[in-house]
């Protein structure tokens, strides 16, 4: 579902280091202001710092249900074909179109698998879509 175009910023913070684990590394965001939006699996395009440079992303935005305990609502940067250290680094995000909706997965098996057709959903929506 395309959204209407929204950018988000903040600082990348330590998160719990799960996404790296399972494969899809995320830069969890401080974001400014505090307000994010629907929970949900989004594409994105997104930018480091003040580099002009725009990358792909596809975010998630929510608790994480798949995984026990209690976590607040957090938004989450998956850079696509990217290896880079972004700790104190400031990203801003810009919302192209949600996905799907956050949903809790079985095991984190099912997760992984999900995420993979995420990122392929996402990189195809991106395609078509100007930074």
């Amino acid at each position: 579902m395309t959204v209407a175009p929204r950018t988000l910023a903040g600082l990348v913070v330590p998160g719990d280091g799960r996404g790296r684990v399972l494969g899809f590394p995320t830069a969890n965001l401080a974001i400014d202001g505090g307000d994010l939006p629907a929970d949900g699996i989004y594409a994105a395009w997104a930018r480091i710092d003040d580099d002009l440079r725009v990358w792909e992303a596809s975010v998630s935005v929510g608790a994480n249900p798949t995984f026990d305990g209690e976590r607040e609502r957090r938004l989450e940067v998956h850079l696509h074909d990217v290896t880079l250290d972004l700790y104190g680094r400031r990203l801003a995000v810009t919302l192209v179109s949600r996905v799907r909706p956050t949903v809790r997965f079985p095991d984190a098996a099912a997760l992984v698998a999900q995420t993979a057709e995420d990122v392929a959903r996402c990189r195809a929506l991106l395609a078509r879509a100007d930074p």
